[in-house]
């Protein structure tokens, strides 16, 4: 685990009583009296970005995006900080949807398939974070996410002069008002808040959210488990996924019928992680609600980092990568050469093998 300090918040009493901004505070959420005062620095000359001392765990506020974004996102920190007695930050990311992706599968040519996305654009999003916690279940970070949907900054307001540019404010606005439950009826415009990790953390797997329990369950009883695998990376070499996914909400029941496709994806994983240990390969399979998969090593690292930025590759994954990528191959009564998966014991390896987190 990280170690990070747990935010501490500590109640003090004071004899002359509540600030006026405490008591208008306090009249619109009466909940919010049970919040023990903290020092929150508010200063609106100030920027308060988002760094990897504020904690593990944070709540995705709100976002924003366009002309004023970057003014509007500053205006809720402050008012966080200032009014809501919150440890407030931002935090800006670019979004590139005009370059194309490799997709799953691969073209007429035996090539991977390249795809592009359906709205091509390129922009910056500032969302706005509201921190510090030390675990995704902790009761600070739990009762805060509960209070931020529903509070009403002055900020967000959408009559405000000259609009506002948080995004998908208007379609929230129009959801709310049709949406027949009364608890969703009453949250703000920060209603879709959500906990999340602080993407400033290195992710080496000890901070990543828990896996659910039913996958957890799922895998128990196999053998070569990949949550066994003691490392933090692997390299994953083939992947079987169902045409229908688990349903989410209802819960695992060993004996219930599971769809067709996912058995079959998870007896392809199976057997041919049995047939590389049977070879001396230290191979691990994994099954979740929609897919299985196959994959090779133990490793704490990708890579090395190297002056440009980039990362050197481990040479024991490169060497996994190539002995089970897809080889080219001139393709039948054609002058094109496509990429054609190696198989074993009748059943394909993934086109390209790939470094992969090892799920905690």
């Amino acid at each position: 685990m990280h170690k990070w300090v747990p935010m501490i918040a500590t109640a003090i009493l004071v004899s002359f009583g509540p600030d006026p901004g405490q008591r208008e505070l306090h009249a619109e959420n009466p909940l919010l009296a049970l919040l023990p005062f903290r020092m929150i620095d508010a200063d609106p000359n100030k920027s308060y970005t988002l760094t990897p001392e504020n904690g593990p765990w944070v709540i995705v506020a709100s976002s924003f995006a366009g002309n004023g974004a970057e003014q509007q996102a500053r205006e809720l920190v402050y008012e966080l900080r200032k009014r809501f007695r919150l440890e407030a930050f931002t935090h800006r990311r670019t979004y590139d949807f005009s370059k194309t992706v490799v997709g799953r599968g691969i073209n007429q040519y035996g090539e991977a398939r390249r795809m592009r996305h359906a709205h091509d654009a390129r922009f910056d999003e500032i969302a706005v974070l509201v921190g510090q916690f030390s675990s995704i279940d902790s009761s600070d970070a739990q009762d805060t996410l509960e209070k931020v949907k529903y509070l009403q900054p002055d900020c967000l307001k959408l009559d405000r002069e000259g609009g506002t540019t948080q995004r998908m404010a208007v379609l929230r606005e129009i959801q709310r008002h049709i949406n027949m439950s009364a608890d969703k009826k009453n949250r703000g415009p920060m209603g879709k808040a959500f906990l999340t990790v602080n993407p400033l953390i290195p992710q080496d797997g000890s901070s990543a959210s828990r896996l659910d329990p039913f996958v957890i369950r799922m895998n128990e009883d196999v053998q070569f488990n990949l949550l066994k695998n003691p490392a933090h990376f692997t390299v994953r070499v083939a992947s079987f996924r169902g045409k229908v996914t688990i349903d989410l909400e209802r819960n695992f029941d060993k004996n219930e019928e599971i769809s067709n496709k996912l058995v079959q994806a998870a007896e392809h994983a199976h057997r041919l992680t049995m047939v590389l240990r049977s070879k001396g390969v230290d191979a691990f399979e994994f099954h979740d609600r929609h897919e299985s998969i196959v994959t090779i090593g133990s490793f704490n690292t990708v890579g090395t980092p190297r002056n440009d930025g980039k990362i050197e590759i481990d040479p024991r994954i490169l060497r996994i990568i190539e002995t089970y990528k897809a080889r080219r191959q001139r393709l039948p009564n054609s002058t094109h050469v496509g990429l054609v998966p190696r198989t074993l014991t009748g059943i394909p390896f993934d086109v390209q093998p790939l470094p992969v987190r090892v799920p905690r």
